[in-house]
């Protein structure tokens, strides 16, 4: 408050009586001998303060001893503040659990708590890649800020492509990544040694508990097939994906009838997939020597001539120690079945007509090696213009003979494979 009358400035609360820069009257009459003991006891007061006095001066100084207060408060927070979030040089914090989250989240959350991240690769068990899968300290460890925290980050392998390539080359790349496999041979077409398939695709991600199941391709192995009837040797041979081809064979004594009696190749030979197994029928002599008559026959009277099919057909079938073995297809069908052109003078179309047997009736004589056969043929007319049929039969005897391996020796058919009808020789 303000003095009235020098305006001098006189403090707050009770005042004195009188102003003790003027003197003036401050209270009633009646109560001047109160405020004069309360001037006298303000200034005595403000003397000793230097607060009240209207000084200018002392109003600044209150005000700058206020301020520095509060600055020290806020100074105060803040250090506490620091101290306590993590950024200090000398607090610690509870490192986090970092299992399982993806490596850039759990790098920003320990650099926003005030760690470095020490990142290190391990091959996952499961082949997922970039997930944190271990740290270095444990979770809730204490750990001074700005210290490192190593965190283990999953990653995986590509399976590589190794389909079609051979696995001596294949081997060795897998080993170099680490890569854990099975191999198991398996029949196959393929090469010898070649991988034909794998359990786990090109590109595939592959962990450290991924084992790869890997197929190669194995020549094929011929089993023992003496003993064995044709069908038994086919289902034998089926299993190691090969074929059975027979051959028959005049029987020697001892052994059975219609039995393998020998092979080619041998039992245990190592073979490409797929192939030929040719199996040696023992046939007792009539049956032996009809089986070649029939073969025979076929070829001549169950075909049609064209492209010299004939000859072709018969070419396997002629024994090596006749002068027809050393003759091709055309000239073999002409000197052998034609007789060197005996009906030569009949038309082209007539010498080649397309044939079928109807029915035949074999004679043996096996001392002989010597085959008769009484064969009914149906003729194909519909190719010779002006012919006025359409087809015929006729029946011809035909003389075969066979060496002792059942290759043919010689043929004889008194009308060539023409159609039976009136010759002008």
């Amino acid at each position: 408050m303000d003095c009235p009358k020098c305006g001098r400035y006189l403090g707050e609360g009770m005042l004195p009586a009188r102003c003790p820069h003027c003197g003036a009257n401050l209270s009633n009459p009646t109560d001047s001998i109160r405020g004069s003991k309360a001037a006298a006891s303000r200034k005595n007061v403000e003397g000793l303060t230097g607060i009240g006095k209207g000084n200018t001066q002392n109003k600044r100084r209150r005000y700058l001893q206020v301020f520095i207060g509060i600055v020290l408060v806020v100074a105060f927070g803040a250090l506490l503040y620091y101290a306590t979030s993590g950024f200090g040089t000398e607090g610690e914090l509870s490192v986090p659990d970092l299992v399982g989250w993806n490596v850039d989240r759990a790098e920003e959350e320990l650099a926003k708590l005030g760690y470095t991240a020490v990142i290190e690769d391990v091959l996952s068990e499961d082949g997922t890649s970039g997930l944190v899968v271990s740290q270095d300290p444990e979770p809730g460890t204490p750990r001074p800020k700005f210290s490192e925290v190593t965190i283990r980050v999953s990653s995986s392998i590509a399976m590589p492509d190794i389909v079609g390539k051979p696995w001596a080359e294949v081997k060795p790349l897998l080993d170099s990544q680490g890569i854990a496999y099975e191999v198991t041979e398996q029949l196959s077409s393929e090469v010898d040694g070649t991988v034909i398939s794998s359990s786990i695709t090109s590109g595939s991600p592959i962990g450290k508990s991924s084992v790869v199941q890997i197929y190669i391709a194995k020549r094929s192995t011929v089993p023992n097939i003496v003993g064995l009837t044709p069908d038994e040797s086919s289902t034998q041979l089926t299993e190691q994906l090969l074929k059975l081809s027979t051959e028959y064979v005049l029987a020697e004594e001892g052994q059975r009838d219609g039995v393998i009696v020998g092979q080619d190749p041998a039992e245990g030979s190592s073979i490409e997939t797929g192939s030929t197994v040719i199996g040696k029928v023992a046939l007792n002599a009539n049956d032996f020597y009809e089986n070649a008559a029939t073969e025979v026959l076929d070829a001549i009277y169950n075909t049609s001539p064209a492209d010299d099919g004939i000859g072709v057909a018969l070419k396997p079938l002629i024994s090596p120690d006749t002068d027809y073995a050393e003759m091709d297809a055309h000239d073999l069908w002409w000197n052998l079945v034609k007789r060197g052109g005996l009906y030569e003078d009949q038309p082209a179309e007539l010498q080649s007509l397309p044939r079928s047997i109807v029915k035949s009736d074999l004679t043996v004589d096996p001392e002989k090696g010597e085959v008769t056969a009484r064969v009914t043929v149906h003729w194909d007319w519909t190719g010779l213009p002006g012919a006025g049929a359409a087809s015929s039969e006729d029946t011809r005897t035909v003389t075969l003979t066979f060496d002792r391996d059942g290759k043919l020796v010689g043929f004889m058919d008194e009308q060539t494979d023409v159609p039976f009808f009136k010759v002008n020789e």
